[in-house]
């Protein structure tokens, strides 16, 4: 099944909106493969999901060809909020289609979703659960949870959600709310309870979206397993671990351990270089352990 957490954070050249999901897909097995977070077909939007594949991929396969198919949601000319409550009816009337179920519980929606934008109308990001009202049989919006003014949603199956809510809701305890900033706080949450493989529901890397004040989205890929060296990890987008001969469209990836991105140098035999480098750093490590000195860490650590 699935985790998801969506937040919002301000840094030091504004604000952005982070969405982080686990990898896996169960139902008879676990596939530590599955993507969980999803453009919309414009630039300014992504969505995610938790609950039946069997509902969810065709459900966001349908937001995505309906955004794509008409310019005017393509292209952003219609602000996020429209197109929220035009994707929200769309939703509810692909329900009417369904036919011919094995059991009347296989007609209700076992899937909820995250829809998270940026509205150049109201000047700020747009943070939303899409659930399904099984009483009044419809997809519904809820807004999300709001601490010291910045937004907050999780989605998922009931174990992970509650573990990474009290983890957060303690560090908030910690603080008077007029101090408290959010910033990492829910990826520090969410790789605590993914990295305590206490929940068979989760598993798989981590994968990481951030939409942007410019309207604008990137996938990041993610270190891992945490537990290599960082010169043994691989980078997984998505769910995904990258083939030797692939390149992402920019060099930032996320340390999961750490909360932070680093520059990855993607250009050919930059892993064989970089691996001679680090081993050389370890070296003069343990030399200037033995002397009594401290060295600087070896990675360089930039904003996106």
């Amino acid at each position: 099944m699935t985790v998801v957490v969506s937040w919002t954070r301000k840094t030091k050249t504004g604000r952005e909106l982070l969405v982080m999901s686990d990898s896996r897909l169960s139902g008879g097995k676990c596939w530590d493969y599955g993507p969980k977070i999803f453009g919309t077909g414009r630039s300014d939007a992504v969505i995610a999901f938790a609950g039946d594949t069997a509902w969810s991929y065709p459900l966001i396969a349908q937001v995505t060809s309906y955004v794509e198919s008409f310019i005017n949601l393509r292209e952003r000319v219609i602000d996020f909020i429209d197109v929220r409550d035009k994707i929200i009816r769309m939703l509810n009337e692909s329900l009417s289609f369904v036919s011919d179920a094995a059991d009347p519980s296989l007609e209700v929606p076992d899937c909820e979703f995250i829809f998270a934008g940026y509205s150049a109308r109201k000047q700020d990001f747009i943070l939303s659960r899409i659930v399904f009202h099984s009483k009044r049989r419809k997809f519904e919006i809820r807004a999300a949870k709001k601490i010291n003014g910045e937004l907050l949603t999780i989605i998922g199956d009931k174990g992970p959600l509650s573990a990474i809510s009290r983890r957060i809701s303690k560090k908030v305890k910690m603080h008077t709310e007029s101090d408290f900033k959010l910033d990492m706080v829910p990826s520090e949450a969410f790789f605590e309870v993914l990295l305590s493989r206490h929940f068979r529901e989760i598993g798989g890397a981590p994968q990481l979206t951030k939409l942007y004040q410019h309207m604008n989205q990137k996938h990041f890929g993610v270190y891992w397993p945490p537990e290599l060296r960082i010169e043994e990890q691989k980078i997984y987008l998505r769910g995904r671990e990258l083939g030797d001969f692939e390149v992402l469209d920019h060099p930032w990836v996320f340390a999961p351990s750490e909360g932070k991105l680093y520059w990855h140098d993607f250009s050919p035999g930059a892993d064989a270089v970089q691996g001679a480098f680090n081993e050389l750093l370890n070296r003069l490590g343990e030399m200037a352990h033995l002397q009594g000195n401290d060295l600087v860490r070896d990675d360089v650590e930039f904003s996106a």
